[in-house]
């Protein structure tokens, strides 16, 4: 007896490929110290918890196992409480509880609370256990791309920084961060934002990723991330006397073209070969069933 492949099981095949092939989050944790200890890594998003469903448990399971040292056993914990899915632990810290976490920078209600490829998940402990002073801000970008600036140029990027409060009858609000300190992979620079919390910033004229975050004297800020890529043209420019220095040819050749489209092939940016593969399974899948159906 022949069997025949349903059109519900082939769905149910191309959906648990579809999480496995894109599912990525973006993964930000400060310690006990206020220091920004995970900033905006990319992290695979699967069910560490086995509870069917991808959560921000899963994503910060999953990034204390790839990045703290022993792994999520040692530096990260979680438990159902009164309030439902809480933590216990996080960066190797347990302070009975003391930590807050937040999706795209809103205030998750639990652990438990479902994300998406391409969420941020941005968890840190409490500084102050005491007043629960600690605010949560960030930046209105959280990766700028400043590629292919001219040579020997100065790269300026304009921020603008957000605090997550909430008003007098406890309903969330955002309030702009005024006389906060930019820094740049950890060092303070004299780039301080305005009273709508707006800044510009001028990044060291090398190329490099850096990380921009930002300090305050009057209040205690959980640390905001933006990831800033900056990277040099090549200066193409020809010395007079150069002969044909009005035919500079700038083309790429066969072999570059055809190396660049190489490249592109199954690009985690585009998930191009993972779409292609969960198509091929569709395809096989209801050949399969017209197949089992003819020969009935």
């Amino acid at each position: 007896m022949k069997k025949i492949v349903s059109a519900a099981a082939v769905l149910a095949a191309m959906s648990m490929l579809s999480v496995s092939a894109f599912a990525d989050v973006y993964v930000t944790i400060s310690d006990d110290s206020g220091k920004l200890v995970v900033a905006l890594e990319p992290t695979e998003l699967s069910d560490a918890d086995g509870d069917g469903k991808l959560t921000v448990n899963d994503a910060l399971y999953n990034a204390h196992e790839a990045l703290f040292d022993g792994g999520a056993a040692a530096g990260y914990g979680s438990e159902s409480g009164d309030y439902g899915l809480m933590l216990t632990k996080l960066w190797g810290v347990e302070n009975g509880g003391s930590y807050g976490y937040y999706v795209n920078n809103a205030s998750a209600m639990s652990l438990a609370d479902e994300i998406n490829d391409g969420d941020t998940v941005n968890a840190f402990v409490f500084t102050d256990t005491a007043a629960f002073s600690d605010t949560y801000c960030y930046f209105d970008s959280n990766r700028i791309d400043c590629s292919d600036s001219a040579p020997d140029s100065s790269v300026t990027t304009e921020l603008t920084l957000t605090a997550a409060t909430f008003d007098e009858n406890w309903a969330p609000i955002s309030v702009p961060v005024a006389g906060a300190t930019i820094t740049i992979n950890g060092e303070k620079t004299d780039f301080v934002t305005d009273e709508n919390g707006w800044v510009s910033v001028d990044l060291p004229k090398e190329d490099g990723q850096y990380t921009v975050s930002a300090v305050s004297d009057t209040q205690t800020l959980v640390p905001p991330v933006c990831i800033v890529t900056v990277s040099y043209a090549e200066d193409l420019t020809v010395p007079e006397g150069t002969p044909n220095d009005n035919a500079l040819d700038t083309a790429p050749s066969a072999g570059n073209v055809d190396a660049a489209t190489d490249s592109s092939k199954g690009s985690p940016d585009t998930g191009i070969a993972d779409v292609a593969a969960v198509a091929g399974i569709a395809v096989i899948a209801a050949g399969a069933f017209v197949l089992s159906r003819n020969r009935k």
